[in-house]
């Protein structure tokens, strides 16, 4: 164990293992999916999640990636931050989680979808610092989950006060994919476009905007929990968003009295194609499945009628936030205990905590004035915590750690 000291000499980087992880999330990469469910499918619809096998040809598989915008497929088109009426709408809070979305919820907690997995260990980053993750919750009735970090965040994402609302507008964000080529059908009238395969991923952070269509529960459509259903319809304007693969754990705001609100975190979508009835399947944002194959209730496919009167769009769902808000402001009270800096005056010393140091959780910093003898620090906190620097600055001692 090494210690760090004050007493004009170089300093020791140190840290002494803190307290135990809870149940909830310590392990391995494997071991940190414990507790969640194989949902399988219900209707002849396919939903895209993490656990089913990617390359199937049915659009099967993965993580969803990007948000896919209706009027442009331009690749930088809603690549930076919102401004006008979308200013400060959910941008400023969506961090990266791997190569997914986290949002902070709570002084040391971020919330995304529980399907991406990952593990204790993995890196949060948010506003150019980067947090190690120490121990995750489960939702039992949602796809959600809360992880806590080491340190703490400059802000947090205000959680839903009340139920969202069909026709209300809201703002979604996502990592990854491009939009990519038009898909074609003909429905008698010679070839139209029906939608876009999904491009190539890329990992940026886009944004998007799209109006509730429902409130369901998941188990009506083949999934879980309480969720938000949008529609890629074309209506709600050229920024009008839908999901690819990787825009799991994404989050969406909706605005109320004037201020900007978590209500969902990302977690389907209605993508599954074919040209034929024989496949190859595909997957893309369609805002019109008509004169197209999906999957069929039993295997195989099924055509959507081309002569139908109304279009037929793809449709996605993310977790809402609000039936189980309680459950997340539980989750965000039981982060573990933050740092504390601690002290002796011997090595082999009763170390207590150091009343007067200035901690700052977000630079993960504590400072201390200078003093004349020899004092040892220590650092205690979650499991894993460690000192990554110590020095001096005009008087005082600054001891940094994650």
């Amino acid at each position: 164990m090494r210690m760090a000291r004050r007493d004009g000499n170089q300093p020791l980087a140190a840290v002494v293992p803190g307290r135990a992880l809870q149940e909830w999330g310590m392990g391995s990469r494997s071991g940190s999916m414990r507790g969640n469910r194989s949902i399988g499918g219900a209707g002849r619809r396919e939903w895209w999640r993490v656990w089913m096998t990617v390359g199937l040809g049915l659009g099967l598989a993965g993580r969803l990636q990007a948000v896919v915008v209706f009027g442009s497929g331009d690749p930088d088109r809603n690549t930076e931050a919102p401004t006008g009426r979308l200013t400060d709408s959910g941008w400023q809070w969506t961090g990266r989680f791997g190569a997914f979305c986290g949002v902070p919820v709570g002084p040391s907690s971020f919330i995304t979808a529980r399907h991406i997995g990952g593990a204790v260990g993995d890196r949060f980053e948010l506003g150019g610092r980067s947090y190690r993750a120490v121990g995750f919750e489960n939702d039992p009735e949602s796809d959600l989950r809360v992880w806590h970090v080491v340190g703490g965040f400059g802000e947090r994402a205000p959680l839903a006060t009340a139920e969202v609302e069909v026709g209300e507008g809201v703002v979604m964000l996502g990592r990854g994919g491009r939009r990519g080529e038009a898909v074609l059908v003909d429905r008698g009238a010679g070839p139209v476009v029906a939608g876009w395969r999904w491009g190539e991923l890329d990992g940026r952070l886009r944004w998007g905007t799209n109006r509730v269509g429902r409130l369901v529960e998941g188990a009506t459509v083949g999934l879980w929990g309480p969720l938000v259903g949008c529609r890629f319809d074309g209506l709600a304007g050229a920024d009008e968003g839908s999901l690819t693969v990787g825009d799991s754990g994404g989050p969406m705001f909706r605005q109320r009295a004037g201020e900007w609100e978590l209500v969902a975190v990302h977690y389907a979508v209605d993508s599954a194609f074919s040209l034929t009835a024989d496949g190859p399947g595909g997957s893309g944002a369609f805002f019109d499945f008509r004169g197209l194959y999906r999957p069929a209730e039993g295997g195989g496919w099924q055509l959507e009628d081309p002569n139908s009167p109304n279009p037929i769009p793809a449709e996605f769902f993310s977790t809402r936030i609000f039936p189980r808000r309680a459950w997340v402001e539980a989750a965000v009270d039981r982060a573990p205990a933050g740092a504390v800096l601690e002290s002796a005056g011997r090595l082999d010393g009763v170390f207590a905590a150091v009343g007067l140091a200035s901690h700052d959780p977000v630079a993960r910093e504590f400072r201390v004035v200078r003093g004349e003898g020899m004092e040892f620090f220590r650092v205690t906190g979650p499991a894993g915590i460690r000192v990554t620097g110590v020095g001096e600055e005009e008087g005082w001692f600054w001891i940094r750690y994650e």
